[in-house]
């Protein structure tokens, strides 16, 4: 271990850093008292290195260790300090990215720069976000729009359902705390397209090449999946497509990250990869190559995955390039650093989360899995790279794909073997595309071609989907999650040493891991819960591992109602939900339901609906508004 932390310098800073930001989510310590404390401790740094640099040596290393965990808390701290909240005024703001087409409205972030109150105007910088009333004037905002409203924005809100995904702290880690909703006469413009940042002039840009993907003679669904694959546009989607790229492990192909980015270098390299055989070529082909990275990055829109992945392979490219000694490890560290100094926020990013242990996975597991097999033919060897790169990052990211999830997808070495070479084959044919499009017959040539791989990805992919246990449903909870991610730790280490003591803890933590699951799963069996939703109104009741809601109409809002108690299902590892009407008839050993009346383990459960139906007198523990609900 020693071994590993000498010959990875970055690896201690950035396991300081965050573990002072996972502590700063715990611990509540004013920024007042912060700074001061990291300024003693770097000075006390410094005088200890000029003074006593080989006494104190173990006291220097925690205080360096002390010093960047100081680092993480105080940025996170910093970055996360909420702004000040207006609550009412005349509020301008600038629509920051393209409006979404939702069911009922348009969604868009927007930016207050200021507020208008009591004769004074008020500089500002919060971002909200925004839901328009669907109509021809919401529909020609862009990027950059400068518009003014009254409408007094409201803090953001869960609806408080158990076990739900929070966002109210997602869009917190994005810096969004507040929501309106403008309908037609409660905004007006006041200035179209200014581009008064890099990230709106990229939105802009990207707008006017997606323009030229709608030129193409594409169908909707191929011009979606075209523009999520090749400049990140997922906003139009279909939630088919979404579903069938989710079930069988490809729909990392659709958020453009990592993938793409490597991908674009892969292009580069094969172009200008000459260059690295000279010592001042190098230099050259680092300059060109992350240029062209960046360029792709800006096309795309500036997405945080797409910046995320492109400065890890800058920091890659350039420790590759220049370093004596290149380090693929450091190189993977020091980009996590330094992408956690300008944003602690990415930590708790899923997507900067895979995109880390994926590249750890191939960095380590790839090389040893294709030494396993020795192919002579190159299309063989190619194929079998496929296969082990898939296999490695699946390794590294099953255990937060699954906690995220819930969910395998089991035939994603056969996934991976289709769409990779797709998307390799898609990137630099879209881009020709995008350069070519004015030119007529060099554009019908490129999208006849994008047209026809798309099209036949897209259908393996569903015939893939089609097949038997194409999705495992697999629920991880916190502490199985941990109990994973150590006994895989322990393993790479034997793989890495051979020692058996590695192998040993490797054992030990999966026999621990079922210990925990199975108790967690008597635990359990032991259980009574009932839990009462809104919108829609209905009841889940819970006895062990069956699971059974309960609701007025069971034609209405059914799969909104399984969706909303998903969630629950998953995470106690329920059974697959019973749907029962309030007018059906049960009767067993823990539930009766008849004529309106449900009872739960002794508890007696009525909706408002059929409460002035009963001429006996009825005491409820709980009832069901649907007038309140809604």
């Amino acid at each position: 271990m020693k071994n590993i932390v000498q010959q990875i310098p970055f690896l201690r800073p950035v396991f300081a850093l965050i573990t002072g930001i996972i502590t700063a989510t715990i611990i509540q310590i004013p920024i007042s008292v912060l700074l001061p404390v990291l300024l003693a401790v770097l000075l006390a740094l410094v005088f200890i290195n000029r003074h006593f640099k080989f006494q104190f040596s173990h006291i220097f290393g925690f205080g360096v260790f002390f010093l960047f965990f100081l680092f993480g808390f105080t940025v996170f701290k910093l970055t996360n300090k909420k702004p000040v909240f207006y609550e009412k005024g005349i509020f301008t703001a600038t629509v920051l990215e393209q409006p979404q087409q939702k069911t009922k409205s348009l969604k868009a972030v927007l930016k207050l720069t200021e507020v208008k109150a009591d004769s004074s105007v008020f500089r500002t910088s919060e971002k909200l976000l925004a839901y328009f009333e669907k109509n021809s004037k919401a529909k020609k905002l862009k990027p950059g729009d400068k518009l003014v409203f009254s409408t007094p924005p409201k803090p953001v809100k869960n609806f408080g359902n158990p076990f739900e995904f929070d966002y109210k702290k997602y869009l917190e880690r994005k810096k969004i705390y507040r929501t309106v909703y403008l309908s037609d006469k409660n905004w007006s413009y006041i200035q179209a397209i200014s581009t008064n940042s890099l990230k709106t002039a990229a939105e802009q840009f990207r707008e006017n090449l997606l323009k030229i993907y709608r030129a193409q003679k594409f169908t909707p669904n191929e011009l979606e999946i075209l523009s999520a694959l090749t400049l990140g546009y997922k906003r139009s989607l279909d939630p088919e497509t979404k579903r069938i790229f989710s079930s069988v492990g490809a729909m990392h192909v659709l958020a453009v990250s990592g993938l793409h980015v490597g991908i674009v270098l892969w292009v580069i390299t094969l172009v200008f990869g000459f260059l690295r055989r000279e010592k001042f070529g190098k230099i050259i082909f680092v300059v060109i190559a992350i240029g062209f990275l960046w360029a792709f990055a800006f096309i795309t829109g500036l997405s945080p995955s797409v910046m995320r992945a492109t400065t890890m392979f800058s920091i890659f490219i350039i420790g590759e390039n220049i370093s004596r000694k290149p380090n693929s490890y450091n190189s993977l560290a020091a980009s996590a650093f330094f992408l956690l100094l300008i944003n602690p926020n990415n930590l708790f990013d899923i997507g900067f989360q895979l995109s880390y242990s994926a590249v750890f996975g191939i960095i380590f597991l790839q090389p040893r899995l294709f030494k396993l097999l020795r192919i002579k033919n190159k299309i063989g060897r190619f194929f079998w790279t496929l296969i082990t790169v898939s296999m490695a990052a699946q390794v590294t990211t099953f255990p937060i794909t699954t906690f995220y999830f819930n969910q395998f997808p089991t035939y994603f070495i056969i996934t991976n073997i289709i769409i990779i070479p797709a998307a390799m084959v898609l990137i630099p044919l879209a881009m020709a595309l995008l350069v070519f499009s004015n030119i007529t017959f060099a554009a019908t040539v490129f999208s006849t071609a994008i047209q026809f791989i798309i099209r036949w990805s897209y259908l393996l992919l569903a015939q893939i989907e089609q097949f038997p246990l194409s999705v495992c449903k697999i629920s991880v909870r916190p502490l199985e999650l941990i109990l994973i991610v150590v006994a895989i730790f322990n393993f790479f280490l034997f793989i890495s040493s051979h020692r058996p003591g590695s192998l040993k803890a490797t054992l030990l933590f999966v026999l621990l891991l079922l210990i925990a699951s199975n108790a967690l799963i008597a635990t359990q069996n032991n259980k009574t819960e009932i839990i009462q939703f809104t919108r829609p109104h209905f009841f889940q009741l819970i006895k062990g591992r069956n699971n059974i809601i309960i609701t007025e109409n069971r034609k209405d809002n059914l799969s909104r109602m399984i969706q909303l108690t998903n969630n629950t299902c998953n995470w106690l590892k329920l059974k697959p939900p019973r749907i029962v009407s309030i007018n059906d008839t049960v009767k067993n050993r823990y539930l009766f339901s008849e004529n309106g009346i449900v009872i739960f383990e002794g508890k007696t459960i009525l909706f408002d609906k059929n409460i002035t139906n009963k001429k006996q007198k009825i005491s409820p523990n709980y009832i069901c508004n649907s007038t309140q609900a809604k």
